[in-house]
């Protein structure tokens, strides 16, 4: 009996699905990396097949594997590639690629290149076949390729070494698409009839140009899918859809209609929904996109590692010695050119990034493992009419084996590498952190055991004989001592903040989600806490968020082109509605800082000062906040109205899908009230931020300066007079410069001091005149400077003296002023 392409096709998924679902459940009993495990049974399964036994009894298995084993390398490619390079990439910690990315492109640019360059050097004259050096080159690139999804999970099983993992993942993602492209670079020679001449500079172009419009497809293309998900709210199914759909579209246009880098393209875009794209996906969806796509790669984990297991098992020729004999060598070779590849650059790995080690140096030398990418270009060799079957087969032959050879014995001797070099742990000083953390946690369970002692329920339970009770009474004690021994201080402290700050960056998130802070806001904040985090972290002096509570100097320049000013003035007050904001955001997150104190401080020396930063945080935000209270009152109520409505709309949500839960609504009465209550919460996102300038009219009117002035002067005033926000301690006039006219304070209070002897000799409030010296003799005679955010109106001085012309009472008002 025949079957279809397709059925085939369906029961290699279905079939590739259960025996994932099977095999995860057996590899975690023993002690098996699941990727390795498929592997071996994808060689299994074909292995079988070369025997004969499918093709005799379960004929529907055998077509299913020659189906595979004759797979369009392309398909790899362009149907699983896609998924786990974003998925990747979308995981990725955004600022600590930022971080690494020097170390990380030095490893998957040069370092690759390097790699190739010495893998063609040893083909050329080690191996016994006379392959041309296009040909070498080629087949250095498609080797050099790594894909270490087996080492990246085993980190993330037995330790929590972040750095480490993003510079294995991000290299891996980097060096796809630099061996893809070098790869199709000497591909193209080798199939053209010029494939003798070689020409550094064009290689180098041809390079550079398929990088760089890669770069350019994918970010301009993640940038229209994340700004067309910044008008969809709170729709999964459209959100994760476009997700899926730009990912595949990215990858192919970038491939097959630029024939430019799609992983670079890919990687680029995933970057961007990973950071910019983070605040603009809906909260409720962001949890379950990257669920999705871990769903997702582990899919296509799945069928891939099978897929190659069987691929290499019934494709590959084993009776061949010389095929062997290579094969021992290349993998030989190939280890020590990723060492030599390595080493060359730990100068300068040392040098950038966020620094190097040895122990890394090892583990990326052994973690070298080869996997799809190279396979699928290695079948891509294979299937090409244009080179001879026997170049085809030798270097199907290699790639498969030395993805084998890698994967099980540098993959399943890693876990022991990493115990030795002494990575399988978390560092002494953030593990004394996590069993203070777990103290923490018996101390709440030995509280809760007598309330439920008391249980009438319960009271049949021989509660000393439970292993739950055993097991607390074993670990319930914290001992300073046991558990900080041979620790410095200073690895102490900074393993204490770095778990504060860790959670207060995830405060900001859970009250994003909550409707709490903004998008823009939760990204300032989070912002802030990645530049703490970098090398010593640091609770208190947060200068980014200082920064961000003063007018930005590109906005005092703006000021001056008149077209202009009336668009300044509503970036300054959206400036201040969003640092106020964030203020109050970082107060909350401070008091959410205070409750994790006591449970992780290694000692009460740690508790108190990080307790005094803390504090200190607070006394520094409660200042502005109430500076903008006093000066800005408009612009706390508005910030308030805004936060509260997002609270009470956020509220409603939650206590309808309780509602839901609890049976008291159906799914389509709760879908209706849920989905008014999304549009108002869309509506209000569109809203901008408006806040009024205060009354000018009557600030003018009611002000000495305009005293006896006839009504056409007052309102000729009122017209060329114009707003300007300052923040506090900004200087607004300097002794001895020029002024540029007449200042009235709208809001807020300034300070007049005296330059020289450089002290405070008045405080002058809203209503008080400024510049009037600078009017009279063309420069100002003291210095101002801002006590807290400020908002003035000013008027030039020929403005002034145009108005002055027209009605001399004008000059009398000022002269009596000045005096």
């Amino acid at each position: 009996m025949e079957y279809s392409i397709g059925l085939l096709v369906l029961v290699f998924v279905i079939a590739a699905l259960i025996i994932g679902a099977v095999t995860m459940v057996l590899a975690k009993k023993v002690k098996l990396p699941y990727t390795i495990a498929l592997l071996i049974i994808g060689l299994g399964l074909g292995g079988i097949e070369r025997t004969g036994f499918f093709e005799e009894n379960m004929l529907i298995i055998s077509d299913t594997i020659n189906l595979l084993s004759h797979i369009d390398p392309h398909l790899i490619l362009f149907v699983f590639l896609p998924t786990l390079i974003f998925e990747s990439a979308f995981a990725l910690e955004v600022h600590l690629f930022k971080r690494m990315f020097s170390q990380i492109a030095t490893l998957a640019v040069p370092g690759l290149i390097l790699s190739t360059v010495l893998t063609a050097v040893m083909v050329k004259f080690l191996f016994p076949w006379d392959w041309g050096w296009p040909l070498a080159f080629m087949f250095g690139a498609l080797i050099s390729a790594t894909d270490p999804v087996a080492v990246v999970a085993l980190l993330k099983e037995v330790s929590s070494r972040k750095r480490l993992e993003t510079l294995i993942e991000g290299e891996s993602l980097l060096n796809d698409g630099t061996a893809i492209v070098i790869f199709t670079l000497f591909y193209t020679m080798v199939l053209s009839a010029t494939a003798t001449s070689f020409s550094l500079p064009n290689v180098v172009g041809d390079f550079t140009f398929v990088v760089m419009l890669g770069l350019a497809i994918g970010v301009i293309f993640g940038y229209l899918a994340i700004l067309f998900i910044s008008k969809v709210f709170n729709n999964p199914l459209v959100e994760i859809s476009l997700s899926i759909g730009v990912a595949y579209l990215v990858f192919f246009i970038a491939e097959h209609t630029f024939h430019v880098s799609g992983v670079v393209a890919l990687v680029a875009m995933a970057l961007m929904f990973a950071s910019i794209g983070r605040t603009k996906i809906s909260p409720e969806v962001e949890g379950f996109l990257r669920h999705f796509w871990e769903m997702m790669a582990h899919i296509a984990n799945t069928l891939i590692f099978l897929l190659v297991g069987v691929l290499i098992a019934t494709r590959i020729k084993l009776d061949e010695p010389d095929y062997w004999i290579t094969l021992g060598i290349l993998y030989v070779g190939i280890t020590i050119i990723r060492a030599i590849s390595v080493t060359t650059f730990i100068p300068v790995l040392k040098r950038i990034g966020t620094g190097f080690t040895k122990e890394k140096a090892i583990v990326l030398v052994w973690g070298g493992l080869r996997g799809a990418v190279s396979l699928a270009l290695a079948l891509t060799v294979a299937h090409s009419d244009a080179i001879p079957k026997e170049i085809g087969d030798q270097i199907l032959f290699l790639t498969a084996g030395i993805v084998v050879l890698t994967i099980l014995i540098n993959g399943l001797t890693m876990k022991k590498l990493l115990s030795v070099l002494g990575l399988d742990t978390l560092p002494p000083a953030k593990e004394a952190t996590v069993q203070k953390a777990k103290a923490s946690v018996y101390t709440e369970i030995q509280k809760y055991l007598p309330i439920l002692k008391q249980s009438e329920f319960l009271q049949s339970v021989e509660w000393d004989k439970l292993s739950s009770i055993k097991q607390l009474n074993a670990h319930s004690k914290y001992v300073d001592e046991d558990n900080c021994k041979n620790i410095s201080y200073e690895d102490l402290s900074v393993a204490f903040r770095r778990r504060l700050l860790e959670s207060e960056r995830k405060f900001y998130w859970s009250e994003f989600k909550k409707g709490s802070l903004s998008g823009e806001a939760t990204n300032h904040l989070s912002k802030a806490i990645e530049q703490s985090l970098d090398e010593n972290p640091t609770i208190t002096s947060r200068a980014t968020l200082e920064k961000l509570w003063h007018i930005p100097n590109y906005l005092h320049k703006l000021e001056n082109i008149p077209l202009l000013h009336g668009i300044v003035l509503r970036l300054s007050f959206a400036r201040l509605a969003l640092g106020y904001e964030v203020a109050r955001g970082f107060i909350d997150a401070q008091d959410e800082v205070l409750s994790h104190i006591d449970t992780i401080a290694p000692s009460q020396e740690e508790k108190e000062a990080v307790t005094k930063e803390v504090l200190s945080n607070k006394q520094m935000t409660f200042k502005y906040m109430a500076n903008m209270n006093s000066a800005f009152p408009e612009v706390v109520c508005t910030m308030q109205a805004a936060t509260a409505n997002r609270l009470l709309l956020n509220r409603e949500r939650t206590v309808i899908e309780k509602l839901l839960k609890n049976g008291i609504l159906d799914r389509p009465e709760a879908n209706k009230m849920i989905e008014d209550v999304e549009t108002r919460m869309y509506e209000l996102l569109k809203i901008p931020t408006k806040i009024t300038p205060p009354d000018l009219d009557s600030l003018i009117k009611n002000n000495h300066i305009t005293d006896g002035l006839k009504k056409e002067s007052i309102e000729k005033l009122i017209l060329l007079f114009e707003h300007k926000i300052y923040s506090d301690n900004e200087i607004i006039l300097k002794q001895n410069d020029q002024g540029f006219g007449l200042i009235i304070i709208a809001r807020g209070s300034v300070e007049v001091i005296d330059e020289n002897k450089n002290i405070v000799e008045d405080v002058l409030g809203v209503g008080s005149v400024l510049g009037i010296s600078s009017i009279i003799s063309g420069v100002n005679d003291k210095t101002i400077k801002s006590s807290m955010p400020v908002d003035i109106v000013f008027i030039e001085t020929n403005s002034l003296r145009r108005v002055m012309a027209d009605d001399p009472a004008l000059m009398k008002n000022i002269i009596k002023y000045m005096a």
